[in-house]
C-alpha cells in the first residue's frame, strides 16, 4: 500500500495552490504526507499537469504522479484512476492536501480495518451519514473495477461518491469528537485562527 496526498485541485476558492501553502512551517501537502508517513506508508503526491514543475522544487520528481493524459476526467477521480495507472498493483491509501486537521489515530483506525479484512473494495470514513472519500482506502481491484467501468462508458457520473456506489465499501463511523479532523479548508478566513 502506499499513501498518495491529493494536491491536484483547482484551488479556486482558495486563490492559490493549497498543497504549496504553509502551516506550522510547513506545506499542506507536507503536512499530510508526514501523517502517511507516520502510519508506515511510502507518500507520493497527486498533481495535475500545471502543478508538475512547481512540485519538482519541493519533492523528488519519483513522488510526483501527474494526471494521465488519456483519462477524460476531472476532479478528485482524476488523481486517484492516475495514481492507480502508475502503481496498478499498489493499494492506496488517500487524503486530500486540506485537511489540516487529520489526526494520526484517525488514519491507523482506517488501516487497521484494512489489516482485519481485505473482503471490501474501499475503506472509508461516514460522518453525519456522509461518505468522506478523500480520506480512505481504496484497493487495486476496486479501482481496476472503476477502470473498466469508465473504459467500458459504464461510469455514469465520475464523483468519489458515485464511485463509491459502484465498490463494495466498509464505512466507519467518525466520532464526534473526531467531526473536525474531516474540515477541508478552502479560504484563508478558515485557515485563520487554526
Amino acid at each position: 500500500m502506499i499513501g498518495v496526498v491529493l494536491c491536484g485541485g483547482q484551488s479556486v476558492r482558495m486563490g492559490t495552490d493549497k498543497g504549496l501553502l504553509n502551516h506550522q512551517d510547513k506545506l499542506w501537502a507536507e503536512l499530510a504526507a508526514d501523517k502517511l508517513r507516520s502510519i508506515g506508508l511510502h507518500v507520493k503526491f497527486s498533481v495535475n499537469l500545471t502543478q508538475e514543475k512547481k512540485y519538482a522544487n519541493y519533492f523528488d520528481k519519483a513522488q510526483l504522479i501527474t494526471d494521465h493524459q488519456s483519462l477524460d476526467l476531472k476532479g478528485p477521480l482524476l488523481g486517484v484512476l492516475s495514481a492507480h495507472l502508475a502503481n496498478p498493483n499498489d493499494d492506496l491509501f488517500l487524503l486530500a492536501c486540506d485537511m489540516l486537521l487529520m489526526q494520526t489515530h484517525i488514519l491507523e483506525k482506517l488501516k487497521q480495518a484494512f489489516v482485519v479484512s481485505d473482503a471490501f473494495d474501499a475503506y472509508i470514513f461516514i460522518k453525519s451519514e456522509q461518505q468522506e472519500p478523500l480520506c480512505g482506502i481504496y484497493t487495486s481491484r476496486g479501482l481496476e473495477k472503476i477502470l473498466h467501468m469508465l473504459q467500458d462508458g459504464k461510469l455514469l457520473r465520475h464523483s468519489m461518491k458515485f464511485v463509491l456506489s459502484n465498490l463494495n465499501v466498509s464505512e466507519i463511523l467518525v466520532e464526534d469528537k473526531d467531526y473536525r479532523c474531516f474540515d477541508n479548508f478552502n479560504s484563508h478566513a478558515e485557515v485563520n485562527g487554526l
